[in-house]
């Protein structure tokens, strides 16, 4: 096997057909939006060259700064909601509690389910007048509490994390759970003989051996956080008076309804910078010693 490996034209073999593929879909568009983004077009006309002026609209637009603190909040509020509230049923899960598959199931189900269709849902739920959410305040006697929810400023984003919660909490349990499972269950077994209490089984034992995969889990959250488009344009298309305007939709707007296709360029490539750089700063706060059993 290992003199098979040492022939570069199998690796050239097995590895060039997957390269090729994302030198085509991935590489080639980056690069291509790149270029675009330096020029004013609507790509039905031969467009303007006009150097960095995109950019430096960037940092004056208003709109756009909105969505990079709406990003920002989904971001913060994703990492505190998921990874506290993954790692704690995880854990209850890791346990062997009884129908564990079950609840294991039932929290992943909503990740894999349509963005679109889980934002239409929750339009209705949340709606003012027939919405569940009202009417639940009203059985409880809180009705002045009741609100519109995404139609109202104040409200949208904490509306809308709610839902971010909800649909992917199951899917950082799952990957957290997988972590927990790897481990060797001797340790368990020996700390239980110890007399370890299951806190300290759970601060000594299972959190520094999955520390690796936190950060990978932080990873998935940040980038995630900053890509949601579906979700957000299915339940509020930005609005109301772009309180809910994130990046993604924001590009979308610009590139497809006003045809500012170089300006709608130039937020993509805002957009995979602040994931890049997302992607060193959670390296940096996670990182984790290489763990040997």
């Amino acid at each position: 096997m290992q003199q098979l490996l040492r022939r570069k034209r199998y690796i050239a073999f097995f590895v060039g057909p997957a390269l090729l593929m994302f030198l085509a879909f991935g590489l080639v568009p980056i690069g291509y939006n790149v270029v675009l983004s330096f020029y004013r077009t609507d790509l039905m006309s031969p467009g303007t060259f006009i150097g960095l002026d995109n950019y430096k609209n960037l940092l004056n637009d208003s709109i756009f700064l909105r969505s990079v603190g709406n990003n920002l909040i989904l971001v913060v509020g994703s990492l505190v909601a998921h990874l506290p509230l993954a790692l704690l049923l995880g854990n209850i899960l890791f346990h062997k509690v009884r129908g564990g598959h079950f609840f294991q199931s039932v929290y992943f189900l909503p990740s894999v389910v349509c963005g679109v269709a889980v934002g239409l849902t929750w339009t209705f739920i949340y709606n003012s007048e027939f919405g569940m959410v009202n009417k639940v305040l009203e059985l409880l006697n809180l009705a002045r509490f009741q609100r519109a929810w995404l139609s109202e400023e104040s409200t949208v984003m904490l509306a809308i994390m709610v839902v971010v919660m909800w649909q992917f909490v199951g899917y950082h349990l799952v990957i957290q759970l997988a972590a927990m499972r790897a481990i060797p269950g001797e340790l368990f077994e020996s700390a239980t003989m110890d007399g370890a209490s299951a806190w300290n089984q759970f601060w000594r034992i299972t959190f520094p051996l999955i520390r690796p995969m936190l950060k990978v889990d932080a990873i998935l959250i940040v980038t995630g956080s900053l890509k949601y488009f579906d979700l957000v344009f299915a339940m509020t298309r930005g609005g109301p008076n772009h309180a809910s305007e994130v990046m993604s939709t924001y590009m979308f707007t610009t590139a497809f309804r006003t045809l500012k296709f170089g300006y709608a360029s130039a937020i993509a490539n805002a957009l995979l910078l602040l994931c890049v750089l997302a992607i060193v700063a959670s390296n940096y706060l996670f990182k984790s010693e290489k763990i040997e059993y």
